[in-house]
């Protein structure tokens, strides 16, 4: 098989979450149009700012709760869909979770027209909830696919392009959709985060068709399905104590990213009130931008050097500076958004592809979905915290500094929590046989690798 083929693979791969990462975001650009008022009809301008913002009438806690469903849902489905993924294959799951995520974008569009009615919290909470399903079961497919392509093979790298293309969708959101709301309007701009939910199901059979011809050129047909039917759920047992300090330093070091992402649009605002709302976008997106950048340089870098364990620990680290500065200082936001996204590059490309090396390869979707579902329950929890701390009414146009201080601690207990599991999981990868802490060369001499005909064939 030639040896660009696995790329070709890679490319359809990382489209596969391009156009669900871009329909994540929208409320975050958006979120003074979520919480807006149902009428303005008395609005006025002030310093060049409109003192009424229009739309769907939301509370903080309301429109905290979008998020949070999403990573609920997340915790429950992606458990059941990583044990059905090893069984019943990537191709099945690919299928399966681009639709829902067709579906559940499209419902979530559909809930904006009922502005004013009771039916518009329950059909857009059921968007969510249905595109939480598939689209956090579908980031282990496309985990599942580049893990068995480049398994011993620039693995980083592989790992670090596919969050570069998912962010690519985060970072155009954040440039485009204030601009395309304001011209075309919210139910337009959440149906158009639908159609590009389309072009993932598109990358979903043409990826599903690239692997099924590549892996019966390979004459690994038969070993995978053999394979897939030794599964068990009783597998769960074999899971190490280094995989489970490993899934709660992913989750802790999320749950300072994602929650902060969803609100820091308006953060930004409120502290910073020179700030437009598209200005403040940008700033926000810059998490993104710096992700997008730097994520093939960092897992080209990991895959060379090794030490995973190191730089998942010095993310951490590195990290807790970013809400000091949110929290007690008035420094420029975009020095903090643009050091969270290098941060989040080291961390994304260390720890993710971590997870292949301390599991047995049978397990992988298992093992994925549960830090998934671990990643997403912590996440969800705190998207709700926060929203407890930002306030419940929708009369407050401005939230009060102290409040927003408060969310920065909280982020900045999370990253310190985080700070602490990947110290332990360093201490306990020492003790055993240090697979995580290797450099590539020893990792290859290390390691057995059940799939040695694939990788000789893959050359």
């Amino acid at each position: 098989l030639a040896a660009y083929y696995r790329f070709v693979v890679l490319f359809f791969n990382c489209l596969l979450t391009f156009g669900s990462y871009f329909c994540f975001d929208i409320p975050s650009v958006l979120q003074d149009q979520f919480q807006g008022n149902l009428t303005c009809p008395n609005a006025t301008v002030i310093n060049g700012t409109v003192d009424c913002v229009e739309g769907l009438g939301m509370t903080p806690q309301q429109y905290n709760l979008l998020y949070a469903i999403y990573a609920w849902t997340n915790a429950v489905v992606v458990i059941l869909a990583g044990f059905l993924i090893d069984k019943l294959g990537n191709r099945f799951g690919v299928f399966l979770f681009s639709f829902l995520c067709v579906l559940g974008s499209s419902l979530f569009a559909l809930g904006s027209h009922f502005k004013g009615s009771p039916y518009l919290l329950p059909l857009m909470l059921t968007g969510r909830l249905l595109f939480g399903s598939g689209n956090g079961s579908l980031t282990i497919v496309q985990k599942r696919i580049t893990t068995f392509w480049f398994k011993g093979k620039e693995l980083a790298l592989a790992f670090g392009l596919t969050v570069a293309f998912s962010r690519l969708g985060s970072v155009l959101n954040f440039f485009l959709t204030q601009k395309f709301e304001e011209k075309y309007g919210m139910q337009w701009t959440l149906w158009g985060g639908a159609l590009l939910c389309v072009l993932g199901f598109t990358s979903a059979v043409i990826v599903s068709t690239l692997d099924k011809i590549g892996v019966r050129q390979l004459g690994l047909d038969g070993a995978i399905q053999e394979e897939s039917r030794k599964v068990r759920i009783q597998d769960v047992k074999l899971l190490s104590v280094r995989y489970w300090l490993l899934v709660l330093t992913i989750m802790f070091f999320y749950n300072g990213i994602f929650p902060f992402i969803a609100d820091a649009s308006k953060f930004i605002q409120d502290k910073y009130s020179y700030y437009s709302q598209e200005e403040a976008a940008y700033i926000v997106g810059a998490v993104y931008d710096s992700l997008v950048v730097l994520s093939a340089i960092v897992g080209i870098l990991i895959d060379y050097v090794g030490l995973r364990g190191v730089f998942a620990l010095a993310s951490a680290v590195f990290t807790l500076p970013v809400f000091g500065l949110l929290a007690f200082t008035f420094v420029p936001p975009l020095v903090s958004t643009i050091w969270l996204g290098v941060t989040y590059s080291f961390a994304a490309a260390s720890m993710w592809p971590s997870i292949p090396l301390v599991i047995p390869q049978a397990t992988l979707g298992t093992a994925t979905g549960l830090a998934t579902s671990v990643q997403m329950f912590g996440v969800g929890i705190s998207n709700l915290i926060v929203g407890q701390i930002l306030g419940t009414k929708s009369s407050e146009t401005k939230i009060p500094l102290w409040r927003w201080q408060r969310m920065m601690i909280f982020m900045l207990a999370n990253t310190i929590s985080c700070i602490v599991t990947s110290v332990l999981l360093n201490v306990v990868d020492h003790r055993q046989d240090g697979i995580l802490n290797k450099t590539t060369r020893s990792q290859g001499r290390h390691k057995k690798a059940p799939r040695t005909r694939a990788q000789r064939n893959l050359k």
